[in-house]
């Protein structure tokens, strides 16, 4: 409920709880400039030198002075924290100490330069970010910016520039300080400083001449530092008034609040209020009290006048209310408004106990400035009297008419039962029965037939509408007063009811279009989500345009209904659209001679596409909200389509990285794992070749094992880089076999014979394993690759142990070693290609490839390979699950066709060794 000028004003709750939220964290002080060199950091310490004296706890975070003699010298007999170092591309940087601070608690710590950006390492990527933790640890913080840094004015200060700052800040940080102080100069001053070598060094200052600190540059930019200072004014008094319960309006700063009626003169109104703004320098803004009982002829009004609105810069609001003058007081007294303007507006006619808006408003808007705007517009307009009634005037003539007539009818039926007063309640159920289902004109209509017919009929004398006696008088006019209100009631509440309906079905039908929006997982979905919808809310054809890449001509992307085609006026009305990022077309100022309206998609200035609506194919008058239904919808289509290119772009990136995180871990496993083999094989067919009658036969035969064992690695590696490119291919081919577990392993054996120096080799498994159907040489690879991994991990005279055992329907391998193990975290990450525990190729672990080759081949088997941890919690546990086939089955089949196992020799040629006892301890390969 409003209240009166006369009434106590009680606090705000929303402002007493922003106030409180503010006093229970630490506070925030920016000096405020508008460009680098006005003196912020001088101001911030010299009032700190001076609270310093007073005995205030204040400490010095991070002062960029730049070498500036006059800054160091106010920093002394404050105490300073130390920077904390930081390595950057071989560079030594000394950055803000996050921590030293928090652990330190001062009252009050000075950070400079709040836009600065942190040298990777620290906690927080921005400094704004070190500041916001500690304000909420409860210390207050003193900082500087410039108002070129401010996030919402990034793109004025780059069109005034020239320049875009990369380092910017949000709005809200800014916003939720407690105090901000301007620091300024004139452009004048402030180049006079420049040129002394003040601000930067002589050439960094000329260039800065030239570029950024031109007197135009700085003027204007002075001009957005004294507006946001302003704004940061007009806030402050918003929210002391509330805080305070202060009756409002104070006239700090003049707003203009402009009342719209829905009626034609709305028009002279606003352009009125747009030439008074625009000469006293002042904002304003237009609002609408929505009671319910707009016509369509209104809502056509305020459609063309939310337009008007828009092209003059101004922004207009819609409020859903009953009482239209307490509605449009509060409004302005919450916002602040100094002063309101409104129309003459229309006399009431028979309507005498209607006053007008502006009599309303000199009685009860006694704090405010009212003016009443002249429109001689009407002098042109046809009477009243020769407009026809329209279809919704028809009805509301009709309803009173038939539910009168059927009262009367029943009030005849009950005329003998009935006294004459509780006839009256037969008539006024009318009435109230008319309220509900055509409203509160055709109430009143009601009331008025309802009493003539009352009169006529029922009292005596009959059919007559004289009355000869006082009690029946009394009765008829007590009826109408009550009909009359109770139809008042009853229309008001008919109006309410449907407000709330139309309130609900939109917000719903939003909800579900934002979920639509949120679950379509890229553009051509959003775009087909966004059309339709458009499309069946409007009632009207939509489709969506854009440009492919490498295109020219605007493709039509998504339309609904299907078979919509443009004609040239609309594509020449959507190209244009394209190019200027305005609305073209049906309601607008440039090409409205067409069914067509194109409004553009834009995000931070750059487009995305062109929607079309055809509004003019809409045969009745569109609602009054129609205009703030397509911005909405519009805006969170815009928004969807940003959402699903920046995952589209992140996905892209990521890919990229990825790619050259895979290059550059292949060049550096390469570098390595090719070189060193070959390093060793030149080396050895260097000395063999240079000192050939020097050396003894067995010095030959060393150099000589030496060429062998480093090309069976070298061959090895390139194997494994050929089998990784076939499994990322899919051009690896399964040839299938009937092998023993035993076969696979003795050949993997042998082919590391040479590594399996100096380790103990533990094989345990039943003899009575089933057969393997399995690619022999893959699945064989894919051991040697295990194997040689826990060798390589495994330390000097460790242990090597292999089980095996049959679960349900598949074959499980343990693979352990007692090396010093996988973290958890890690233990998917080693199946990764060119994983190597963070060493890289640097280290002895080779390049990666091994496990994942591993997972690749035994996946393709139809199995899963993973890492454990041994049951004691030593070393690691290679875990293979190969699924076991039925024998007959493929026997069944005809493809048992293979010779038996025991028939079959191992992959490796070489006698296999033995499994009844451990290979002989030898020497490691180092030690030789």
């Amino acid at each position: 409920m409003s209240r009166t000028d006369d009434e106590p004003a009680r606090p705000d709750p929303d402002a007493l709880l922003a106030t409180a939220r503010r006093e229970t964290r630490g506070g925030l002080r920016i000096f405020l400039g508008a460009a680098p060199g006005v003196g912020k950091t001088f101001a911030m310490l010299r009032t700190a030198g001076e609270r310093v004296a007073e005995g205030e706890d204040i400490v010095l975070g991070v002062i960029e002075s730049h070498g500036r003699e006059e800054t160091e010298k106010l920093c002394a007999g404050i105490e300073r924290l130390a920077l904390t170092p930081r390595e950057h591309h071989g560079q030594r940087f000394f950055e803000f100490d996050l921590d030293a601070v928090l652990v330190r608690a001062p009252k009050v710590v000075l950070v400079d330069e709040l836009a600065h950006r942190n040298i990777p390492g620290g906690r927080h990527a921005r400094r704004y970010q070190d500041i916001e933790e500690l304000l909420a640890a409860g210390i207050d913080v003193w900082t500087t910016l410039n108002v070129q840094h401010i996030e919402s004015l990034n793109d004025a200060v780059a069109r005034i520039t020239g320049i875009r700052m990369r380092e910017t800040v949000p709005d809200a940080l800014i916003k939720g300080a407690r105090d901000i102080s301007l620091i300024d100069l004139t452009p004048d001053e402030l180049i006079q400083r420049l040129r002394q070598g003040r601000v930067y060094v002589p050439e960094q200052a000329r260039a800065a001449l030239e570029g950024f600190f031109s007197v135009t540059n700085l003027t204007a930019l002075r001009e957005l530092a004294l507006q946001t200072m302003a704004e940061r004014i007009d806030s402050d008094v918003r929210d002391v008034m509330g805080a305070r319960g202060v009756a409002g309006p104070w006239p700090v700063r003049p707003r203009i609040l402009v009342a719209l009626s829905g009626r034609d003169e709305d028009a002279t109104l606003v352009r009125a209020a747009h030439r008074m703004a625009e000469h006293r320098g002042v904002r304003w803004r237009a609002v609408h009290i929505d009671t319910g009982r707009t016509s369509a002829l209104a809502r056509l009004a305020l459609e063309r006048s939310a337009q008007l609105i828009e092209r003059l810069g101004g922004e207009v609001v819609v409020l859903p209310g009953q009482r239209r003058v307490a509605e449009l007081l509060d409004y302005a007294r919450h916002h602040n408004m100094t002063t309101l303007m409104i129309g003459r507006g229309r006399p009431r006619g028979w309507r005498f106990w209607h006053r007008s808006l502006g009599r309303r408003l000199l009685r009860e808007a006694r704090a405010f400035d009212l003016l009443v705007v002249a429109d001689d517009s009407r002098a042109d307009r046809p009477g009243r009297s020769t407009r026809s009634l329209s279809p919704l005037q028809r009805q509301e003539w009709l309803a009173p008419i038939l539910v009168m007539g059927a009262s009367l009818g029943l009030a005849l039926v009950m005329d003998q039962v009935l006294a004459l007063a509780n006839l009256s309640l037969v008539f006024l159920t009318g009435v109230l029965v008319t309220a509900t289902v055509s409203g509160t004109r055709a109430a009143m209509i009601s009331a008025v037939l309802s009493a003539l017919i009352y009169n006529f009929f029922f009292t005596d004398p009959r059919l007559s509408l004289a009355m000869i006696q006082r009690d029946q008088l009394l009765t008829v006019f007590f009826f109408f007063v009550v009909a009359m209100i109770g139809g008042q009631l009853a229309g008001r509440a008919r109006r309410q009811l449907i407000a709330l309906r139309a309130s609900r079905d939109q917000t719903r039908r939003l909800l579900q279009f934002s979920r639509a929006l949120a679950a379509a997982p890229d553009q051509d979905s959003v775009r087909a989500t966004g059309v339709t919808a458009l499309a069946d809310w409007l009632e009207v054809p939509a489709v969506y345009l854009a440009r492919e890449a490498g295109d020219e001509t605007l493709q039509v992307l998504a339309v609904h209904p299907s078979g919509v085609v443009l004609d040239s006026v609309a594509r020449q009305a959507a190209d244009w659209t394209w190019h200027h990022q305005r609305p073209s077309g049906h309601g607008s100022q440039t090409l409205a001679g067409q069914r067509w309206r194109f409004i553009a998609l834009v995000e931070k200035s750059r487009i995305l596409g062109v929607v079309g609506l055809a509004l003019g194919d809409q045969s009745a008058p569109p609602p009054y909200d129609q205009e703030v239904l397509i911005d909405t919808l519009i805006s969170q289509l815009g928004m969807a389509l940003a959402r699903t290119r920046l995952v589209s772009d992140l996905g892209a990136a990521r890919l990229a990285e990825e790619n050259e995180r895979l290059r550059s871990a292949l060049l550096s496993s390469v570098s390595h794992d090719l070189r060193t083999p070959l390093a060793s094989i030149i080396g050895a067919a260097g000395a063999l070749r240079t000192l050939d009658g020097q050396l003894s036969m067995q010095d030959k035969q060393e150099l000589l094992d030496g060429v062998l064992s480093e090309s069976e690695r070298l061959d090895r590696y390139i194997q494994n880089l050929l089998d990784m490119t076939r499994l990322g291919h899919g051009t690896l081919k399964i040839e299938r076999d009937w092998v023993t577990l035993g076969d696979l392993i003795n050949a993997a054996l042998a082919r590391l014979r040479a590594a399996l120096n100096g380790i103990t080799l533990v094989r345990d498994w039943p003899e009575d394993l089933p057969l393997l159907y399995v690619h022999p040489a893959l699945l064989e690879q894919a051991l040697v690759n295990v194997i040689e991994n826990a060798i390589r991990f495994s330390p000097a005279e460790g242990r090597i142990v292999i089980r095996a055992a049959c679960q349900i329907d598949a074959l499980v391998i343990r693979i352990s070693d007692e090396g010093p193990g996988i973290p958890e975290a890690l233990r998917e990450q080693v199946f990764d290609m060119f994983f190597t525990g963070g060493e890289g190729d640097r280290g002895r672990h080779g390049s990666g490839l091994g496990l994942a080759i591993c997972r690749g081949m035994v996946g393709a088997h139809g199995g899963s390979i993973n890492a454990e941890a041994n049951p004691d919690g030593h070393g690691t546990c290679i875990v293979i699950h190969l699924p076991l086939e039925d024998r007959r089955d493929h026997a069944a089949a005809g493809l048992d066709e293979q010779k038996r196992p025991d028939e079959r020799k191992p992959a490796d040629e070489r006698e296999p060794l033995d499994e009844r006892k451990p290979l002989e301890k030898r020497a490691p390969a180092d030690e030789r």
